[in-house]
């Protein structure tokens, strides 16, 4: 343990590294943030926008006698058509921008020379370059978010990732009048398996459940894992009587699955259909958790599941297990 000055001055590099990690944190979010907004342009708008604005600094260069020279400015458009999904036409829209001032360079009198062609060749290839790293830093930055959005253990979307497309459920389902059904699963005894088989048999476990999962529901339902041994289902449409034989279908599979590992594991499963509006993700999944803590409490290994109508949270306390 380190005590002391010694946990003041780690105390003091910690405080110094996220200090300096701050500016790129900030930087990477702005980055992604751009990204996330350009990226919902329709295709042919971002380059309609994009190939308009290289024939107005074309222009503009042009009438001011190309100096002060606006090419800095060009990486703008470059970036637009990139970011909207379009690299290819980041590429034409460079070779536009260096060709496209050619004829007032004529008119104004100079004639076609080295220099001439010296000056298109060298903007054409600067611009190509700058094409090809932000066509780079997309790519980068795509594989960064879908880094993040899935975990790398099981596949499956993580906790934020799944919390986004549960509020798209909730938006869906709430503008349609459209019931659905949220389940949260928690792994009994995972923790006694983990410590006295080590974390590869853990891990494994983890990886046979997330495929009990996608073989126990549609292509349209929403997985996740929620962290540690916690996992959760979004079944839309999946209301009234359906739903008891979906979620023992559901325990069935997973039970298979550890049976076969020869693993002790059961589990507590807390679903509830929510066929009322709720406000948010978060509390949508709170209720579930209510559901599935009901089951631990009355001895694990179980489903609990309610209807949600906007009742108190003690109704859900109160249902009766599957």
């Amino acid at each position: 343990m380190t005590t002391g000055w010694g946990a003041r001055l780690r105390q003091g590099a910690d405080v110094d590294d996220a200090s300096a990690a701050k500016p790129a944190d900030k930087t990477h979010r702005i980055m992604a943030r751009l990204s996330a907004f350009v990226a919902t342009w329709p295709p042919k708008t971002a380059g309609w926008v994009a190939f308009g604005l290289v024939v107005a600094l074309a222009t503009a260069d042009a009438s001011l006698g190309f100096e002060p020279s606006l090419l800095a400015l060009y990486p703008v458009p470059l970036a637009l058509a990139t970011w909207a999904g379009v690299p290819r036409l980041a590429y034409a829209l460079a070779a536009v921008a260096v060709t496209l001032p050619m004829p007032f360079s004529l008119l104004e009198g100079q004639p076609i020379g080295w220099a001439l062609l010296w000056g298109v060749s060298s903007n054409l290839v600067l611009l190509g370059i700058i094409a090809i790293l932000f066509s780079s830093l997309k790519r980068r930055l795509s594989d960064e978010a879908a880094f993040v959005a899935t975990d790398t253990l099981t596949g499956l979307p993580t906790r934020g990732s799944f919390m986004r497309q549960l509020d798209a459920e909730l938006a869906r389902a709430g503008r349609y009048g459209r019931a659905f059904t949220l389940a949260y699963i928690d792994l009994d005894n995972f923790k006694s398996v983990n410590d006295l088989e080590g974390h590869d048999t853990g891990d494994e476990l983890l990886r046979r459940v997330a495929d009990a999962l996608r073989r126990s529901t549609r292509q349209t339902d929403i997985l996740g894992r929620l962290g540690g041994d916690e996992f959760a289902a979004v079944l839309p449409e999946i209301a009234g009587g359906a739903t008891g034989s979906v979620l023992d279908n559901l325990r069935k599979q997973l039970t298979r699955a550890m049976d076969k590992g020869g693993w002790p594991v059961t589990f507590s499963i807390g679903a509830v259909t929510f066929e009322a509006p709720v406000d948010t993700s978060r509390e949508a999944l709170q209720v579930a958790d209510v559901a599935m803590y009901a089951v631990k409490r009355a001895g694990k290994d179980g489903i609990r599941h309610a209807v949600w109508d906007g009742a108190p949270v003690a109704s859900i306390e109160n249902s009766v297990p599957l």
